[in-house]
């Protein structure tokens, strides 16, 4: 459990605070792959309304969520966090 501000939030599996935003680094065995998946998150952000900084390459994305009008990370990171860590089950 994690607390930000007076909110005390359950951080997904996998996924560690860097500063004001949740991030992940999920690995690939190709750039292929990496780029499928870049694309089913994508699919979650734009159901959702709120959109992922990505970052990726051969064999790795890095997923980066903050709530940016607020500054910090909040419960909609944490859902979509949850909704990225489904995918990859």
């Amino acid at each position: 459990m994690h607390i930000f501000g007076a909110e005390y939030m359950e951080i997904p599996d996998g996924w560690s605070i860097q500063e004001d935003h949740l991030m992940r680094e999920f690995e690939f065995e190709d750039f292929a792959r990496a780029k499928a998946f870049v694309d089913k998150i994508s699919e979650i952000c734009e159901a959702k309304n709120h959109h992922a900084d990505l970052h990726f390459g051969w064999g790795y994305v890095v997923v980066e969520l903050t709530t940016h009008d607020q500054g910090k990370v909040t419960m909609l990171d944490i859902d979509v966090a949850q909704a990225i860590n489904a995918v990859e089950e």
